[in-house]
Order: structure tokens, then C-alpha cells, then sequence
């Protein structure tokens, strides 16, 4: 996709405006060269992590979801693990849509097991979330989240289990 020059033109301007308007104006040419990559890429990653999990939920849009549920309660559903919570870059924690069922809304009761057998492994969130959306030989190359409702879990399991293996060599 070719570039449109009056949007990017536009784009610099914005990021001037706000450069200054925070006092976060670089010493050198190599801090502005320096500043100005690590800006696009702070920009860009989000959407290219969008594009690859799915949509990511805000806490409010996650608590509506849930029925309305407190800041307290979405925090308690994290911290027992039947809720998966993304900490980005910015510290915003975000909620993929996948892992609630469309029909009502409530999370996969396989999403506390995923938790588990990740986080026992030490691995974070972004990499489980990373998992749960590529294709999975266990599952005939469909992806876990496709997998989800499914009668027997064991073979999404298993393919966690080896996932994990896998990375930890």
C-alpha cells in the first residue's frame, strides 16, 4: 500500500504538537531518530497484536460483557485464572474477546486450564494468547479458540501441554 504523503505530513505534525506540548523534546539526532522508531513502533505493535489475536476489550467493555460486573470482580476472575488479562506496553490491560462465549458471554471454562498449565510453565499471557490463536496440530490445524466449545477438550489440552513442552526446551 503506497504511502499518502498529506496523512503522514499530518501525522508528524500531531506528534510534534504533543512532543512539545509534553516537554519530550530529544537532545541530539540520534535521540530524535531514536524517539521518532521507537514512537511508530509503540503505535504500530498494538494493531499488529490486534490483527493477530482478535479483538482486544477494554476492562469496561469486559465488565458489560460479564453482566455488568465491578473493577473488583473482573480483577478477582484474573487472579483465579478463569479470565485472561493482557498488559500492553502502556500498562492498559486488555481483554481478548475469544475467550468469551458469543452465545452469553461468559469465559471457556477450558481458559482457567490454559491459565494454569501456562502459568506453571512461567509463561505470560501474551504467550497463551499467542497459542490460542494458531493452528494446533492436535486439533486438525484449527485453533484453540476454535476449539473452545468443544465436547473433548483433552485434545486442546494436550496441545497445550506440548506447546509448553516445547518452549521450554
Amino acid at each position: 500500500m503506497a504511502a499518502n504523503p498529506a496523512l503522514l505530513d499530518r501525522t508528524v505534525e500531531e506528534f510534534r504538537r504533543t512532543l512539545t506540548e509534553i516537554g519530550g523534546q530529544p537532545s541530539s539526532a540520534d535521540d530524535a531518530e531514536v524517539l521518532g522508531r521507537r514512537a511508530a513502533m509503540v503505535v504500530l505493535a498494538g494493531g499488529a497484536w490486534e490483527r493477530a489475536l482478535g479483538e482486544l476489550l477494554t476492562s469496561a467493555e469486559a465488565r458489560v460483557l460479564l453482566g455488568g460486573i465491578s473493577r473488583e470482580a473482573l480483577r478477582k476472575r484474573v487472579l483465579s485464572g478463569s479470565v485472561l488479562a493482557l498488559r500492553d506496553d502502556a500498562d492498559l490491560i486488555r481483554y481478548p474477546r475469544w475467550q468469551f462465549d458469543a452465545a452469553n458471554g461468559v469465559p471457556f471454562g477450558v481458559i482457567r486450564q490454559l491459565n494454569e498449565i501456562f502459568g506453571e510453565a512461567g509463561l505470560d499471557p501474551w504467550t497463551l494468547a499467542a497459542f490460542a490463536t494458531a493452528p494446533q496440530p492436535e486439533l486438525d490445524d484449527r485453533t484453540p479458540v476454535d476449539a473452545f466449545a468443544d465436547a473433548d477438550l483433552e485434545p486442546l489440552l494436550l496441545a497445550a501441554r506440548r506447546t509448553v513442552a516445547d518452549l521450554a526446551r
